[in-house]
């Protein structure tokens, strides 16, 4: 198994949703562990949640695992916004 870090910059939105998704049906089809480094996220919209939210369900039920690293503040207002923390595992799942 490999960790794979997935460097979200500062800015997630629609137009880079399709490569997200790609990236992590490849991801999860390998059996890689996923770090998705969140710690400069600016700006991040709700497709981009849903993918991340529906990403981390299908971890969980595949018993893989994924970690929020450094989450900013502005990717947890956007989580905690949407109420999607405990869906996410955003609680128990961080690191920095």
């Amino acid at each position: 198994m490999v960790d794979t870090v997935i460097e979200c910059g500062n800015t997630l939105g629609i137009a880079d949703v399709g490569d997200l998704y790609a990236k992590l049906l490849t991801e999860l089809a390998e059996g890689n562990s996923v770090r998705f480094n969140v710690s400069e996220i600016e700006r991040i919209d709700t497709a981009a949640l849903q993918v991340m939210c529906s990403y981390s369900k299908e971890v969980i039920s595949h018993g893989q695992s994924l970690v929020w690293q450094s989450p900013s503040e502005a990717f947890l207002r956007s989580v905690r916004l949407l109420g999607l923390e405990s869906r996410m595992n955003i609680e128990d799942n961080t690191d920095g």
